[in-house]
């Protein structure tokens, strides 16, 4: 397992993630919908998770689930529309600095 982490970087697999879908609701008013999408996930056998808006501003929870493989993001329009938008992490480059200039 200790290679597992050092290889992935803590980021691992979806398969092998002890959480594969962060569900971020854009504030309070879209939490019922973002719980119940995380629960037709974990219908679907999928580990997901609600990170509340208590825990910070949005872009501090999509910092703090960067290891998670994928996040949701629920807002107003989405959650009316009975959509989220989101995808998967984003992977960090290998270039260096002077490979980008």
């Amino acid at each position: 397992m200790a290679h597992l982490i050092e290889q992935h970087g803590g980021a691992f697999p979806a398969w092998l993630a002890p959480v594969q879908l962060e569900v971020l609701p854009v504030s309070g008013d879209q939490g019922a919908e973002a719980g119940e999408f995380a629960r037709r996930c974990a219908e679907l056998d999928l580990r997901a998770r609600v990170s509340p808006p208590d825990r910070g501003s949005l872009g501090a929870r999509i910092r703090a689930a960067r290891l998670v493989p994928y996040q949701a993001v629920v807002g107003a329009r989405a959650a009316a529309e009975g959509t989220v938008s989101g995808g998967p992490r984003r992977r960090q480059g290998t270039a260096s600095r002077a490979d980008r200039r």
